[in-house]
């Protein structure tokens, strides 16, 4: 057992007698700094990403609204016009079967005169008849 201690001892002096090698001047180990250069710099453009990505969503979103409100206030134009030939349409139409309904109320009074225009006519003939029997 104590020598598997012991392998273990000489295999961490071992590594960081290797570890020691990378070290700079100062004390400072190079692959550890680069190791945190690395993690704050995609840190900090991750930062930069979550911070921005909402205005860009926005930016988008404006430049759409941009892009198409010019057609859709002109589509809205045109459909209030439209809309106002229709109700115009719809306006006659309900005029013309107001017209139609009242000429089939005034059929009777028509029919009445007519009867009545026949008995004047063959009331005239007879009149005509008696003068030039005379």
């Amino acid at each position: 057992m104590f020598d598997l201690g012991s392998q273990h001892l000489q295999t961490s002096i071992m590594e960081s007698g290797q570890k020691q090698a990378s070290h700079d001047k100062d004390g400072t180990d190079l692959e550890l700094e680069a190791k945190v250069k690395r993690v704050t710099d995609k840190l900090s453009e991750c930062i930069h990403i979550v911070a921005n990505e909402p205005s860009l969503g926005l930016f988008r979103i404006q430049e759409h609204v941009r892009k198409t409100l010019p057609q859709l206030a002109q589509t809205k134009v045109e459909l209030s016009q439209i809309q106002q030939k229709v109700q115009g349409s719809c306006y006659d139409v309900d005029y013309a079967i107001n017209a139609m309904h009242s000429f089939e109320e005034s059929r009777r009074p028509l029919s009445n005169m007519e009867t009545m225009l026949k008995s004047a006519i063959i009331t005239k003939k007879h009149m005509n008849d008696k003068v030039t029997d005379r």
